[in-house]
Protein backbone atom coordinates (compact mmCIF):
# COMPACT_ATOMS: atom_id res chain seq x y z
CA UNK A 1 0.00 0.00 0.00
CA UNK A 2 2.95 2.35 0.74
CA UNK A 3 3.82 2.50 -3.18
CA UNK A 4 0.23 3.52 -4.12
CA UNK A 5 0.15 6.50 -2.51
CA UNK A 6 2.79 8.37 -4.52
CA UNK A 7 2.19 6.83 -7.87
CA UNK A 8 -1.30 8.00 -7.60
CA UNK A 9 -0.07 11.53 -6.09
CA UNK A 10 2.50 11.93 -9.07
CA UNK A 11 -0.18 12.38 -11.59
CA UNK A 12 2.09 10.25 -14.02
CA UNK A 13 -0.15 7.62 -13.88
CA UNK A 14 -3.53 9.33 -13.29
CA UNK A 15 -5.04 7.53 -16.05
CA UNK A 16 -4.97 4.38 -13.64
CA UNK A 17 -7.81 3.45 -11.55
CA UNK A 18 -7.17 2.65 -8.15
CA UNK A 19 -7.24 -1.15 -8.51
CA UNK A 20 -5.17 -0.95 -11.84
CA UNK A 21 -2.93 0.89 -9.66
CA UNK A 22 -2.86 -1.91 -6.94
CA UNK A 23 -1.81 -4.68 -9.91
CA UNK A 24 0.73 -2.51 -11.18
CA UNK A 25 2.39 -1.76 -7.63
CA UNK A 26 3.02 -5.26 -7.56
CA UNK A 27 5.62 -4.96 -9.60
CA UNK A 28 7.31 -2.33 -8.41
CA UNK A 29 10.04 -2.74 -5.61
CA UNK A 30 11.52 -0.01 -3.17
CA UNK A 31 14.97 0.73 -2.38
CA UNK A 32 16.36 3.13 0.13
CA UNK A 33 19.85 4.31 -1.59
CA UNK A 34 22.34 6.30 0.48
CA UNK A 35 24.51 9.31 -1.22
CA UNK A 36 27.03 8.60 -3.87
CA UNK A 37 24.88 5.22 -5.28
CA UNK A 38 24.99 4.95 -8.49
CA UNK A 39 21.84 3.97 -10.16
CA UNK A 40 22.58 4.34 -13.81
CA UNK A 41 26.19 4.28 -14.82
CA UNK A 42 26.78 6.06 -18.37
CA UNK A 43 27.39 3.54 -21.38
CA UNK A 44 25.49 0.52 -19.95
CA UNK A 45 22.68 -1.44 -20.36
CA UNK A 46 19.56 0.37 -18.81
CA UNK A 47 16.89 -1.73 -17.35
CA UNK A 48 15.22 0.31 -15.10
CA UNK A 49 13.01 3.18 -14.54
CA UNK A 50 12.99 5.04 -11.32
CA UNK A 51 10.24 7.21 -9.65
CA UNK A 52 11.96 9.09 -6.86
CA UNK A 53 10.15 9.28 -3.85
CA UNK A 54 11.89 11.49 -1.45
CA UNK A 55 15.63 12.29 -1.64
CA UNK A 56 17.86 13.73 -4.47
CA UNK A 57 19.60 12.34 -7.48
CA UNK A 58 21.57 13.92 -9.99
CA UNK A 59 21.79 13.11 -13.82
CA UNK A 60 25.24 13.63 -14.68
CA UNK A 61 26.30 13.99 -18.54
CA UNK A 62 29.41 14.15 -19.98
CA UNK A 63 29.09 15.91 -23.01
CA UNK A 64 30.72 15.97 -26.29
CA UNK A 65 30.93 20.34 -25.72
CA UNK A 66 30.95 20.23 -21.40
CA UNK A 67 30.38 18.34 -18.61
CA UNK A 68 26.16 19.01 -16.92
CA UNK A 69 24.47 17.71 -14.09
CA UNK A 70 21.01 18.19 -13.16
CA UNK A 71 18.90 17.48 -9.93
CA UNK A 72 15.77 15.56 -9.42
CA UNK A 73 13.73 14.95 -6.50
CA UNK A 74 10.52 13.76 -4.92
CA UNK A 75 8.06 13.35 -7.60
CA UNK A 76 10.73 12.97 -10.38
CA UNK A 77 11.19 10.61 -12.52
CA UNK A 78 14.15 9.08 -14.60
CA UNK A 79 14.32 6.06 -16.99
CA UNK A 80 11.37 5.82 -18.86
CA UNK A 81 13.37 4.16 -22.15
CA UNK A 82 14.10 1.31 -20.22
CA UNK A 83 10.26 0.85 -20.42
CA UNK A 84 9.50 2.02 -24.00
CA UNK A 85 12.91 0.47 -25.57
CA UNK A 86 14.53 -2.13 -23.13
CA UNK A 87 18.23 -2.79 -23.45
CA UNK A 88 19.23 0.53 -24.58
CA UNK A 89 22.26 1.89 -23.75
CA UNK A 90 22.22 4.83 -20.87
CA UNK A 91 23.70 8.26 -22.63
CA UNK A 92 23.65 9.38 -18.77
CA UNK A 93 24.80 8.66 -15.36
CA UNK A 94 22.39 8.81 -12.57
CA UNK A 95 23.43 8.75 -8.94
CA UNK A 96 21.54 9.69 -5.73
CA UNK A 97 23.11 12.66 -3.52
CA UNK A 98 21.37 12.38 -0.81
CA UNK A 99 19.23 9.47 0.86
CA UNK A 100 16.35 8.89 -1.20
CA UNK A 101 13.36 6.48 -1.22
CA UNK A 102 12.98 5.13 -4.66
CA UNK A 103 10.64 3.21 -6.43
CA UNK A 104 11.81 0.94 -9.20
CA UNK A 105 9.72 -0.77 -11.80
CA UNK A 106 12.32 -3.04 -14.06
CA UNK A 107 12.07 -3.79 -17.57
CA UNK A 108 11.52 -7.50 -17.60
CA UNK A 109 9.02 -7.24 -14.87
CA UNK A 110 6.87 -4.88 -17.26
CA UNK A 111 7.11 -6.86 -19.65
CA UNK A 112 5.89 -9.85 -17.92
CA UNK A 113 3.06 -7.45 -16.59
CA UNK A 114 2.43 -6.71 -20.44
CA UNK A 115 1.51 -10.30 -20.93
CA UNK A 116 -1.09 -10.33 -18.04
CA UNK A 117 -2.55 -6.49 -18.29
CA UNK A 118 -2.55 -5.63 -21.34
CA UNK A 119 -4.32 -2.78 -21.24
CA UNK A 120 -2.71 -1.33 -17.86
CA UNK A 121 0.50 -1.75 -19.05
CA UNK A 122 -0.70 -0.14 -22.61
CA UNK A 123 -1.80 3.20 -20.40
CA UNK A 124 1.42 3.05 -18.54
CA UNK A 125 3.45 2.89 -21.64
CA UNK A 126 1.47 5.67 -22.79
CA UNK A 127 2.08 7.86 -19.39
CA UNK A 128 5.51 7.21 -19.57
CA UNK A 129 6.01 8.21 -23.25
CA UNK A 130 4.51 11.45 -22.23
CA UNK A 131 6.64 11.69 -19.56
CA UNK A 132 9.73 10.87 -21.66
CA UNK A 133 9.10 13.47 -24.33
CA UNK A 134 8.18 16.44 -21.58
CA UNK A 135 11.84 15.46 -20.00
CA UNK A 136 13.56 15.80 -23.25
CA UNK A 137 12.07 18.91 -23.69
CA UNK A 138 13.36 20.40 -20.26
CA UNK A 139 16.56 19.17 -20.26
CA UNK A 140 17.61 19.06 -23.70
CA UNK A 141 19.48 22.07 -23.73
CA UNK A 142 21.53 20.36 -20.91
CA UNK A 143 22.03 17.05 -22.63
CA UNK A 144 22.36 18.39 -26.48
CA UNK A 145 24.07 21.46 -25.72
CA UNK A 146 24.53 23.58 -29.02
CA UNK A 147 28.38 24.62 -29.92
CA UNK A 148 28.68 28.53 -28.94
CA UNK A 149 30.47 28.05 -32.92
CA UNK A 150 27.32 27.18 -34.00
CA UNK A 151 25.11 30.11 -32.23
CA UNK A 152 27.13 32.62 -33.94
CA UNK A 153 25.35 34.95 -36.00
CA UNK A 154 25.90 34.08 -39.61
CA UNK A 155 26.03 37.64 -41.04
CA UNK A 156 29.30 37.97 -39.57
Amino acid sequence: MAKIKPLKQSGLFASLTDRELVLFSRVISEEECVPDTVLVAENMKSENFFFIERGKVAIQSRGQYKNEELELAGGDTFGEWAILAPGHLASVSLKATETSRLLILKSADFEKFAMDEPEIALKIQKALIKSAWQSIEEIKDVLLPVPESMTDDASH
